[in-house]
């Protein structure tokens, strides 16, 4: 087991931390940290709003910062199912970027 740190751009909606953080608690998965912050400077996801075509703003997206400690297998695991949830706009890691449902090469986060 390994500490891995996760990224995930989500929308800042009522419940969205709680579907997170329960997809965790469902799957028996231990967060070490979690940190939110609302995003203000849009500059650094230009990319995704290119790529999802839209226009965030203000108070309408947040950086949630997960640390936990898993293989690589359930890395990959955790990645995918917490790109399903409705909120979740990305999620990544070290290596893996998964974008609205699509796997991305780079990582954007």
């Amino acid at each position: 087991m390994i500490k891995r740190k996760l990224i995930l751009i989500m929308e800042n909606k009522p419940g969205a931390l709680v579907r997170v953080v329960g997809l965790f608690h469902q799957r028996g998965y231990n967060i070490e940290t979690l940190h939110v912050d609302s995003v203000k400077d849009f500059s650094v996801y230009k990319d995704i709003e290119k790529k999802l075509e839209t226009k965030f703003e203000d108070n309408q997206i947040s950086r949630l910062t997960i640390e936990t400690m898993v293989s690589d297998d359930l890395m990959r695991q955790i990645l995918r199912q917490l790109n399903k949830l409705i909120d979740v706009i990305a999620v990544s890691n070290e290596e893996t970027t998964y974008l609205k449902g699509v796997l991305l090469d780079e990582n954007l986060l």
